[in-house]
């Protein structure tokens, strides 16, 4: 009796690479490079490349995305998409989402599955081309695809009446509210009309002073040794010296990727505060913020405002399994598939163009 296993009996394809041992060739290093100094190994992925035209290229260096190495992960079939860059006759290798390799000439001697990648890589084309690239949509696992996905599909609680938060702020700006110059004393102040509104119970107690002490970078550039913490002249003084240039004296919500949420003080060519937020972990604190810094009628611009709402809302995109600001890993489970899959647009797969 014949077995009833459709993808079994469509693909016939006997790979001599598993996932696993891909993963420990690469030894991980997805922001760096494994070398390989071997000459053998370096003209086989010159004859990987001969057989099809470059992505792209200039006068420096070609790219190719991308070409396709079959491996074996949990007894299935798989493909993953490799990147190849050539540039000063030495080839960049980008195995998608394990690792980078650099291969250069020489005599270096090394495992035989570093040769064993590109002639697999070379064997799958002709499987490719037989089946008009249909074997790619069936072999390549979801959670190796990339595409994106709007916000309100995983996002666990989303922003309502968005619309208000921009009324009441465009109603602000037509105020056309304007503030010169500020003493330090006054710059904590706003900072603190900020931390209250996000942290309620937590400033409670505290000095603008404290406030800042207590979620503020902490690199103030030697802005708290000014004397006079009322003198809007010593204050402007400061702001105009290149003393705490590299410093974060702004960065009043301090956040180890990426920034927090930055309060700029007045300038002369900017007669307002900017507030903004960098790190979207922050932007329900930001929101907070803004909101009361217009009841307490500040001059103020809230950079980037409508973008931080349509995030909060559900408009903005995550990409899928790619690296961004906003990014949404799916997992190949039946739980993912019943939530996510059918929202999630993903992206064209890449064929080379064959010679």
């Amino acid at each position: 009796m014949k077995k009833n296993n459709k993808r079994e009996n469509k693909i016939k394809f006997e790979t001599k690479l598993k996932y696993y041992e891909i993963e420990y060739l690469v030894e991980h290093t997805t922001f760096k490079e494994k070398e390989i100094k071997n000459t053998q190994v370096h003209n086989l992925v010159k004859k990987l490349t001969s057989k099809a035209s470059p992505t792209y290229k200039d006068k420096f260096n070609k790219k190719w995305s991308y070409f396709y190495l079959p491996l074996k992960r949990s007894g299935y079939l798989i493909t993953i998409p490799l990147t190849i860059i050539e540039y000063k006759k030495e080839f960049f290798v980008g195995l998608h989402h394990l690792g980078n390799l650099h291969i250069k000439k020489g005599k270096e001697k090394i495992e035989k599955e570093y040769k064993t990648i590109f002639k697999e890589t070379l064997r799958f084309i002709s499987l490719i081309k037989k089946t008009k690239n249909e074997i790619l949509k069936k072999t390549i696992p979801y959670d190796l695809r990339t595409g994106k996905i709007k916000g309100k599909y995983i996002m666990e609680k989303l922003m309502s009446k968005k619309e208000k938060i921009l009324l009441c702020y465009e109603r602000h700006l037509k105020k056309q509210l304007r503030i010169s110059q500020i003493s330090l004393n006054e710059y904590l102040e706003v900072a603190a009309l900020c931390y209250q509104a996000a942290y309620g119970k937590k400033t409670k107690n505290l000095s603008p002073f404290k406030m800042y002490k207590k979620w503020a970078d902490g690199r103030d550039g030697e802005m708290l040794s000014i004397k006079n913490w009322n003198s809007k002249e010593e204050f402007m003084n400061w702001q105009k010296s290149s003393g705490w240039g590299g410093a974060h004296p702004f960065e009043i919500v301090f956040s180890w990727h990426s920034h927090g949420i930055h309060l700029y003080p007045p300038y002369e060519e900017n007669p307002y505060y900017s507030l903004w937020v960098t790190n979207y972990t922050y932007a329900r604190d930001f929101i907070k913020m803004v909101k009361a810094l217009i009841k307490k009628k500040i001059s103020f611009h809230a950079i980037g405002l409508k973008e931080v709402v349509d995030y909060l809302s559900g408009e903005t995109y995550f990409t899928v399994n790619d690296y961004n600001n906003h990014v949404f890993h799916y997992i190949p489970s039946k739980e993912y598939k019943d939530l996510y899959f059918c929202y999630i647009e993903w992206d064209k797969i890449e064929i080379p163009k064959w010679k």
